[in-house]
């Protein structure tokens, strides 16, 4: 069996970590706010990361500034979803180089979070399936948010 390509790898682990952040229906969470939270941020940032790799290319760091900036590079990006999207990144500010700080996100954060993740893991799954489509040469057609 052939090994999983990087991009694919992130594609995966991003649906790993949302499936682990969002309850089974009718099920209360055995996480708190804090690691649905994290866990969240780390399927947004494998999601857009397995675009990125697909596309070759990667962010200048793992802020979600800079994640939405590098997928911004690949493809355009509505800008509704951008704005949801950077609004939660002021909860926790972990992979700052100038500053670190952490807020419990509230029970609506983390629904209006996960909505704009399941947006991007459409997006990503959409854009890296094209992969069995992609021309000899290499260059991979965009992608229309």
């Amino acid at each position: 069996m052939a090994e999983d390509l990087n991009w694919q790898k992130w594609l995966k682990q991003g649906d790993q970590y949302l499936g682990s952040a969002t309850p089974k229906e009718g099920k209360k969470s055995k996480f708190g706010a804090g690691i649905r939270y994290n866990l969240l941020s780390m399927s947004l940032e494998a999601y857009i990361m397995a675009i990125l790799d697909y596309h070759h290319t990667m962010p200048v760091s793992h802020t979600v500034t800079d994640l939405v900036e590098g997928l911004e590079a690949v493809m355009p990006l509505d800008k509704e979803l951008k704005a949801q999207l950077l609004k939660y990144e002021n909860i926790q500010s972990i992979c700052s180089v100038k500053s670190f700080h952490l807020f419990e996100p509230t029970e609506e954060d983390l629904a209006q979070l996960r909505d704009a993740i399941n947006r991007i893991s459409a997006i990503a799954h959409e854009s890296c399936a094209t992969a069995k489509e992609t021309p000899s040469n290499g260059h991979h057609p965009p992608t229309v948010l």
